[in-house]
């Protein structure tokens, strides 16, 4: 289950963790052309205040419901964030990567 939400240009989607329902990264992605632009929503550095906001709600969401939370608290605030189910960049930009890590006893 992907956490996937669209503003104007931008999309704000939670890059799962291996971990279910938790979030290795919360990140924008946005058309150039034929490609796709995905930043950190810790690096995002918006000119537009309405962006600033949500990139200030959502940039420290480790949870699918601290995601939602900050949402919803947008919402509040007259940001429309609208949810979306199916969308149009590749699956692969927010699926997390899985870590392997050696165990040494």
């Amino acid at each position: 289950m992907f956490s996937v939400y669209k503003y104007r240009d931008y999309f704000v989607a939670g890059v799962n963790h291996v971990v279910p329902d938790y979030f290795q990264d919360v990140v924008f992605i946005k058309q150039q052309g034929s490609r796709w632009d995905v930043i950190s929503a810790e690096r995002f550095r918006p000119q537009d205040p309405d962006l600033t906001a949500i990139r200030d709600a959502v940039k420290y969401a480790t949870h699918r419901d601290d995601l939602k939370k900050a949402v919803v608290e947008l919402r509040s605030k007259g940001i429309t964030l609208e949810e979306v189910r199916n969308f149009p960049f590749p699956r692969s930009l927010i699926e997390g990567k899985k870590k392997i890590q050696a165990e040494f006893d």
